[in-house]
């Protein structure tokens, strides 16, 4: 899938075997470099976004069990935008 896309990601990627659970689980991690500058982060989270669908359908193809990682999410909102009245209806 790297290989596939130059125009998205370098040719150098590595896949580090991080540690073996169990004798049957491994925990890896997969290192890339965008082609895109840094400062474009919107397209970066959709490129990152399309590299984990494809990694999800390849294992799940190959029979694999795969787990993400939990991640946390931040929630906020500006409370003064809430209690502004919109044409006289609160």
């Amino acid at each position: 899938y790297l290989e596939s896309k130059p125009q998205h990601w370098s040719p150098n990627h590595s896949v580090q075997i991080k540690e073996i659970v169990d004798v049957h689980k491994i925990v890896m991690a997969l290192y890339v470099t965008h082609t895109i500058n840094f400062q474009n982060s919107g397209e970066r989270g959709n490129r990152r976004s399309d590299l984990v669908l494809e990694l999800k359908r390849i294992f799940e193809e190959l029979g694999i069990k795969f787990n993400l990682l939990p991640q946390e999410v931040q929630i906020s909102y500006a409370r003064d935008a809430m209690l502004a009245p919109t044409n006289g209806v609160r």
